[in-house]
């Protein structure tokens, strides 16, 4: 028997987002930490199927669990503004899996101040990086100085 996707919305939400339960499944969904060793054909397979969804153009015997599951690798795989696949390391579903590799060296190797400062610098750089990679891409980055920052009108 073939599910009905007529009215399926890809983007609506899964789960109620007005509940704090509801928001904490939806994070939790797209920051899975098991969706980084994904490989690179299923991500790709995944966008071809949330794109195709949103077109109203679903593959015959597609079921709505394929669709969420393919809509969960989007999530956590692709800039939610570009569209792109972001860098698997910045990635917010890496953040456990990195951020305890890290936390580890940094507890194993704190005796010399030299291995204190690597591995926050470690720390610093992997932070940046997951903040550069999930950054507001709809807006430009500017690398200036507003005139306001120097007390002038």
């Amino acid at each position: 028997m073939e599910a009905d996707l007529s009215g399926f919305n890809i983007d609506a939400p899964r789960w109620d987002q007005r509940t704090f339960l509801g928001r904490v499944k939806h994070f939790l969904n797209i920051t899975d930490p098991r969706t980084v060793f994904v490989s690179e054909r299923e991500l790709d397979w995944a966008k071809v199927m949330v794109e195709k969804s949103r077109m109203g153009v679903v593959p015959p015997g597609t079921q709505v669990e394929q669709l969420l599951y393919a809509k969960k690798l989007y999530d956590s795989a692709f800039h939610p503004d570009t569209g792109e696949k972001m860098n698997v390391i910045g990635r917010m579903s890496f953040q456990l899996p990195g951020g305890m590799i890290i936390t580890g060296f940094m507890l194993q190797f704190y005796r010399t101040m030299p291995a204190v400062i690597f591995w926050q610098w470690v720390n610093q750089s992997f932070n940046a990086l997951v903040n550069y990679t999930n950054r507001n891409a709809a807006s430009p980055t500017s690398v200036s100085l507003a005139a306001s920052h120097h007390g002038k009108a």
